[in-house]
């Protein structure tokens, strides 16, 4: 190709200038090619078949019950759902049998090219999905699917789209209820995991309270009051041993003989009654008490029983013997002391572990309860599935014989003469740019780089 100045026009610019004559040059070369088109067309189109399509609708409806009351288990309708209902309704089991039912591409089928007539069948098949349409409320709310279906008559047209539309609602009923299905199962295993969850962190409450019996949060003000009574028992111990040692001080110095053991007896006696008045039986000093009276009264019968002299002796023992017991009942109470003021000290630990369990407990008891709820909700969508009250896949519209085949012969035809005259047109263009006819007075500067001083116009 040559460079051409700002001005001048190049072949092809040439070319367009002079139709007429373009086509008066080429006329041969562009007849062949348009007759061979014309009758390539012819040819194709008498070979291609008629072929009828007919259109069916399918709705998909949402629940109709507020979801207030029943709230949905499964998502509510979307391209994805649509795609997966596509999916299942067009499987290869099913497409196989709308091929044995209509009796479609017997040749294929006999020749054992099944697949072949599977994919051929496929592209016969049209969905598209038109806009979800939303009522007066979001709770209503409903896609629409037109399923269209050729083939070479009108009845089988008919048939095989209204086939589809089967397959699809029989594919929206099972896909729905199987997920409700699905979610209850799961749900009511959740379930059973939180409660068994529950079940073990129970248990381990119950045998933290029995290891740490005495040490728990609930038991502190009750250990506290029996602390306060071990040491005022502890108390009251170690000043009657005083007074008990005194005593027998006493009676082993011979002072003892100004008060004999009727007179402590009955001072024993009124001290039992101010005790009593106060304390029950089972309070510490009560029953020390008690004791010191039942010594009294062995001293006191031993004294009328023997003689002066014999006395003294026997008081010491019996005032030792006494003693001897409070300390054994003074030891006994410092050791419980001990072990309740130990048990004291550890309960803020065991506070803070026994309050780990009960909110572990709290926490697992929420989860039960939610699962609870969820499994409900679930069973419910699923006994709604079962009864018509969720989402619907319904025939709209069902697919009716076409009263005409579709215009695919006459579309064909005029594709063919098009493209024949625009293959004749291609044609003769590359014919004038391989062999350039000059026309303009710049085609023949161009060609002998002389300068033209004149040219006569075309004339008629």
């Amino acid at each position: 190709m040559e460079d051409y100045e700002d001005g001048e026009q190049g072949p092809l610019a040439e070319i367009l200038r002079d139709p007429r004559g373009v086509l008066r040059r080429r006329w041969r070369a562009m007849s062949i090619v348009t007759g061979l088109g014309l009758v390539a067309t012819a040819v194709m189109t008498a070979l291609q078949t008629p072929e009828y399509v007919a259109r069916a609708t399918v709705m998909i409806s949402s629940q109709k019950l507020s979801e207030d009351f029943v709230r949905p288990t499964i998502q509510e309708d979307t391209l994805e759902r649509v795609n997966a209902l596509l999916g299942e309704a067009l499987s290869r089991g099913n497409l196989v049998q709308i091929l044995e039912k209509r009796d479609l591409y017997p040749e294929l089928r006999r020749d054992g090219r099944l697949n072949e007539a599977i994919v051929a069948l496929r592209r016969n098949i049209v969905v598209g999905v038109d806009k979800g349409i939303v009522g007066a409320s979001n709770q209503e709310r409903a896609r629409i699917l037109a399923v269209e279906f050729s083939a070479p008559t009108p009845e089988v047209a008919a048939d095989g789209a209204n086939d589809v539309t089967n397959l699809l609602v029989v594919a929206g009923m099972r896909q729905r209820s199987q997920q409700a299905r699905l979610t209850s199962e799961f749900m009511r295993s959740e379930l059973a995991s939180a409660e068994g969850a529950l079940r073990e962190q129970n248990r381990k409450i119950t045998e933290f309270k029995e290891k740490y019996r005495g040490e728990l949060p609930e038991e502190q003000e009750t250990n506290l009051r029996r602390l306060e009574l071990l040491q005022s028992q502890r108390q009251s111990l170690a000043t009657q041993i005083a007074e008990g040692e005194t005593r027998v001080a006493m009676i082993s110095s011979g002072v003892s003989s100004q008060s004999t053991p009727e007179t402590k007896l009955l001072e024993a006696r009124s001290r039992l009654a101010q005790e009593l008045s106060v304390h029950t039986e089972a309070y510490p000093d009560v029953r020390s008490l008690r004791k010191e009276i039942e010594a009294l009264e062995v001293q006191a019968e031993a004294g009328r029983a023997s003689q002066p002299g014999t006395a003294a002796p026997t008081l010491i023992a019996a005032a030792q013997a006494q003693v001897g017991q409070l300390r054994t009942q003074l030891a006994r109470t410092e050791s419980e002391l001990r072990d309740l003021e130990a048990r004291v000290a550890r309960i803020p630990a065991r506070q803070e572990e026994y309050g780990a369990l009960e909110q572990r407990a709290q926490s697992l008891q929420e989860n039960y309860v939610e699962f609870s709820r969820k499994v409900k909700e679930a069973e419910l969508a699923e006994n709604l599935e079962h009864a018509q009250q969720g989402d619907r896949v319904a025939v709209m519209d069902a697919a009716v014989p076409p009263t005409g085949p579709e215009l695919r012969r006459l579309r064909l035809a005029v594709l063919g003469v098009v493209a024949s005259l625009g293959a004749a047109i291609f044609l003769a263009l590359v014919l004038e740019w391989r062999d350039p006819i000059v026309v303009s007075a710049s085609a023949l500067e161009s060609l002998t780089e002389l300068t033209v001083l004149g040219s006569v116009p075309h004339l008629e």
